[in-house]
């Protein structure tokens, strides 16, 4: 049967829902595997391999080559004591993730688990666990059998069996990291189960590869890492800074935003009975890097690979981050991240929309492409080239010399592009300087911000992103220098200092001091001859 709906809807698929995507990608989007059944998650294996999990069925799916020829995906293995989903609810199968250690080698055995984290109890009463299957070496694409192992404490979820969360990342420390969510009941009630460490929905729980805590998590034998959190329906991180992203799902009824949040020990996203998201200007609380409209409703999040290269090396690599859309059309948006810690969105462009069913997740593969599974089709979207004659020139103005307190106003009005009807798109963002500075109206040619006070002189890179619509993309930068003109250069320098390498010597300050004011009168004398002279 699953073979003939295949079948089916490959022969279908010219006729398939259009999307809408950025200039210089394909389109129509690709399409991997139709149909795909009630997907949610998905992680590549370094041999190629695309594993996925289906909410409805509790099966955990395998493609053998998925970006060539994929073929009909098999059946690794189906959790035991699934729990499935129901009238709309969050129960079922959700993330899924590889061991950090999982080997290339196709004999190889060791460390080849495969996690996932599933419902289970009842619909009444459901938790939400994390399991992992070892994958048999003698059966490649099958599960040992009886490898199945609970992985960690189970949370409980409460009745009424929404806001799961779901998703498992391994981060770049080996550490299994697990987005929970508050469960769904009345903002009173789970936003106090966000805030309380003791409880371990609404929260980013850590864990070590084999379900131990480690001892480097915030409070010693509590798997709590991160709190505050509604609805996390993604992690992913920062191939570049290594930094944890969670994508969160706010309160469309107070807030009206949704989030996109960066990862530290004890931090505390601000979810609480308050039942309000978004930047709140509370000093106990982490602002977002990023907010979205309520609609958006964030699921998967991913970034470019350091090592491919198949999308355009400006402003779609490094300093930028991928959130998709689980509402029901569908979209992909382009998170634009500014500072040299890459901790905070400038801006926000959109990738691709459209798909007529919710985008549960984003990875992307071995070819560098992006690969986008939806709730019945994976797609595959590709950068095929600037699509008009000419590509944008950018131009970001002349070096700046200001003072500290200054507004300082950047200038990229000169950028041009040869297609004279191409509408040109500018974003600016800061890739270097001691602080971040807040770029006001970061997406025009001339966007401003106010020069920091400083205590050096200090230089300031920013670069400016001009794209012309039809996947031609340049860049260019400036650099602002910031003067300190309040007083603050550090501390006072030496009035007489020795000489020798450094500046530095043992004892002999001294008495270097000592013989020049000893000569003092003789070089009065001298000095007043020279002038009778």
């Amino acid at each position: 049967m699953r073979l003939a709906a295949f079948v089916l809807a490959a022969l279908l698929a010219p006729f398939a829902f259009a999307q809408s995507v950025a200039g210089g990608f394909e389109t129509p989007v690709q399409q991997v595997l139709n149909p795909v059944t009630t997907g949610r998650a998905m992680a590549f294996a370094p041999d190629g391999r695309l594993f996925y999990t289906e909410n409805s069925t509790g099966q955990i799916m395998v493609v053998t080559t998925p970006t060539t020829t994929p073929g009909v995906p098999t059946v690794f293995a189906t959790v035991s004591g699934f729990v499935a989903p129901t009238g709309g609810n969050d129960l079922g199968l959700h993330g899924i993730c590889l061991h950090p250690g999982f080997p290339l080698a196709p004999g190889d055995s060791t460390n080849r688990f495969i996690y996932v984290c599933h419902a289970t109890g009842s619909t009444g009463a459901p938790q939400l666990v994390v399991k992992r299957f070892l994958e048999n070496t003698a059966v490649p694409g099958t599960a040992v059998v009886g490898s199945e192992t609970q992985i960690g404490a189970a949370v409980v979820m409460g009745g009424a069996a929404s806001n799961f969360g779901g998703r498992i990342a391994f981060g770049p420390d080996g550490m299994l990291y697990i987005a929970v969510g508050d469960g769904g009941s009345a903002v009173a009630l789970a936003g106090g189960f966000a805030q309380d460490t003791a409880d371990s929905r609404g929260k980013i729980l850590r864990l070590q590869a084999d379900g131990s805590i480690p001892l480097s998590n915030p409070i010693t034998s509590n798997a709590y890492y991160a709190r505050g959190l509604r609805n996390p329906r993604s992690i992913a991180f920062n191939t570049t800074t290594g930094d944890g992203f969670v994508v969160d799902s706010g309160n469309p009824s107070t807030s009206g935003v949704d989030e996109v949040n960066v990862l530290s020990a004890a931090a505390n996203f601000g979810w609480d009975t308050n039942g309000i998201s978004g930047t709140q200007g509370n000093a106990n609380y982490v602002d977002p890097a990023w907010v979205l409209a309520h609609t958006f409703e964030p699921s998967g999040v991913a970034f470019y690979p350091s090592a491919a290269t198949a999308f355009p090396a400006i402003g779609y690599r490094g300093g930028v981050v991928y959130v998709g859309s689980e509402a029901a059309s569908g979209a992909i948006h382009r998170v634009v991240l500014t500072g040299s810690n890459e901790r905070t969105g400038v801006a926000a462009w959109p990738l691709a929309s459209g798909f007529a069913s919710p985008v549960r997740d984003l990875q992307f593969g071995p070819d560098g492409h992006m690969y986008a599974l939806t709730d019945g089709v994976l797609y595959r979207i590709r950068y095929i080239g600037n699509t008009s004659p000419n590509s944008p020139v950018a131009n970001a103005g002349v070096d700046q010399i200001v003072d500290e307190g200054s507004l300082v106003t950047l200038n990229g009005v000169n950028s041009f592009d040869g297609d004279v009807s191409d509408v040109l798109r500018f974003t600016w963002r800061q890739v270097g300087g001691g602080l971040l500075v807040t770029i006001a109206n970061a997406t025009t040619a001339s966007p401003t911000f106010t020069a920091p006070a400083v205590t050096f002189t200090q230089n300031y890179t920013f670069e400016l992103i001009v794209e012309d619509g039809n996947g031609g993309v340049s860049n260019d930068f400036v650099i602002v220098t910031i003067n300190d003109t309040g007083g603050n250069e550090g501390p006072p320098k030496k009035l007489l200092e020795a000489p020798g390498e450094g500046g530095c010597s043992t004892g002999g300050g001294a008495t270097w001091l000592l013989l020049l004011i000893a000569g003092m009168p003789a070089l009065v004398l001298a000095t007043r001859g020279r002038r009778r002279a």
